[in-house]
């Protein structure tokens, strides 16, 4: 009888924490599945300073963009695009497509969806172009961050 009990007791605390945990990881994704398309919105104000404080900073950490095919971090990352995609074009609206799927582990998430871009450059012509983006975040006293990303389009722009 004791064993019995005792194997019960067992069960039932590890069923507890299981359950318990489970709302943390929910609330946590539904934390990213809010803050993953302000994000992406911060990139449409061609402003560097509006978007690094939802990236990390740390310098081992790489980033790949469109062009070129890597950053090695943040540093790199916020005078490259500011180069390539920011000082060549006037206008960029991101449209986040209905595909968006978090998954979190821990501290550690990734966020993955699709979107189209329309841009204006500086001439005024626009372009769209229809693309990829993967995001891994760390939980930090500050929140979650991106410490990794990775932007593409597939070849032939489909």
């Amino acid at each position: 009888m004791r064993k019995f009990v005792m194997t019960s007791l067992g069960v039932g605390l590890a069923a507890a924490f299981l359950l318990a945990a489970e709302p943390s990881k929910q609330t946590g994704e539904q934390e990213l599945r809010a803050l993953v398309p302000k994000i992406v919105a911060s990139w449409e104000s061609l402003d560097t300073v509006k978007i690094e404080p939802y990236y990390a900073a740390d310098a081992d950490l790489t980033y790949f963009d469109l062009v070129p095919m890597k950053y090695n971090n943040w540093a790199e990352y916020r005078v490259g695009v500011k180069k390539a995609l920011f000082d060549p074009n006037r206008s960029i609206k991101l449209n986040m497509h209905d595909d968006l799927r978090v998954h979190s582990r821990g501290r550690l998430a990734w966020a993955t969806f699709t979107f189209g871009a329309d841009i204006v450059n500086q001439q005024g012509a626009a372009s769209h172009l229809d693309g990829r983006w993967t995001m891994v975040l760390e939980k930090r006293a500050s929140g979650w961050i991106v410490v990794h990303e990775h932007v593409s389009a597939p070849l032939g722009g489909s």
